[in-house]
């Protein structure tokens, strides 16, 4: 890897934050090893034309920028996740108030079956009771009129 003689401080002429794609120039990005004394082994990104106007910049300042430029975004996915969170909940007590509700309609609809139920033999009932009246009044020469 190439080491260069501005390596010593991070002059970011392009005002780039974070980690650069690409050059104003069209060249990728690439990474050089610095092998000066005052940054042994520290990486960094460079114009692979070095040419004095072009980006110079320490990788681990650039991650730096990318996770402060992420914070906020992050902290936003956070406050979201929140919010969704407490949506959640909020679904569940109404699910639990339905679920609450279905069973008291339930009882409720079993409770006239039974009603219905028992007035259906009640009808019944009567109607067999008028027919076995009738038909003991027909036995015996009587009519209805005569009760």
């Amino acid at each position: 890897m190439m080491s260069s003689c501005c390596e010593d401080s991070s002059v970011n002429v392009m005002g780039i934050r974070g980690i650069p794609e690409k050059y104003d120039c069209g060249q990728s990005t690439a990474i050089y090893t610095s092998k000066s004394k005052q940054n042994p082994g520290r990486t960094f990104f460079r114009c692979p034309t070095f040419r004095n106007d072009h980006l110079y910049k320490w990788v681990d300042e650039a991650i730096y920028e990318e996770v402060q430029d992420a914070l906020p975004k992050v902290e936003c996915f956070a406050s979201d996740l929140m919010k969704i969170k407490m949506e959640i909940e909020s679904f569940k007590t109404a699910e639990e108030e339905l679920k609450e509700d279905v069973r008291k309609v339930s009882n409720e609809l079993k409770k006239l079956n039974v009603i219905m139920k028992v007035g259906f033999v009640m009808v019944f009932l009567s109607i067999v009771t008028c027919l076995v009246l009738i038909m003991f009044d027909k036995a015996n020469g009587l009519s209805l009129n005569s009760y």
